[in-house]
């Protein structure tokens, strides 16, 4: 065996023993998901809304989609963004959501699909 090939063989073993690590949950990276689960209440949409004790402002996000198709996939994304602004506001919901699709100011000139989510950010009592 030459120097290289021992190399090679500690390298590979290495890499195997923290493969290893990782797939018996020795080491783990935690990738979930951290963002709460936020009811969202949609304009037009019939629901039972919980009582609110505080609204907290109205909060709006824009994306751009690549595609037509692509468009309720980003308004999925773009809802998300929005219950991440309202926990910055110390809500725990959204009402009044509505969507909108065309040009926005935070979205690039080019960007032929933008959708625009915009709600209110509320503090649901408990």
């Amino acid at each position: 065996m030459t120097s290289t090939d021992k190399k090679i063989t500690i390298v590979f073993f290495i890499l195997f023993g923290i493969s290893c690590l990782f797939f018996f949950d020795v080491v783990r990276i935690d990738m979930e998901d951290k963002t709460k689960l936020y009811p969202v209440f949609v304009v037009g949409e019939p629901a039972d809304i919980p009582v609110i004790e505080e609204r907290l402002g109205t909060v709006e996000s824009a994306l751009c989609s690549g595609t037509k198709k692509g468009e309720k996939v980003v308004r999925l994304a773009t809802i998300s963004i929005l219950q991440k602004k309202a926990d910055e506001l110390d809500g725990n919901g959204l009402i009044e959501v509505a969507t909108s699709y065309g040009k926005h100011n935070d979205l690039d000139a080019k960007c032929k699909f933008g959708v625009i989510v915009q709600g209110t950010a509320v503090r649901f009592a408990d």
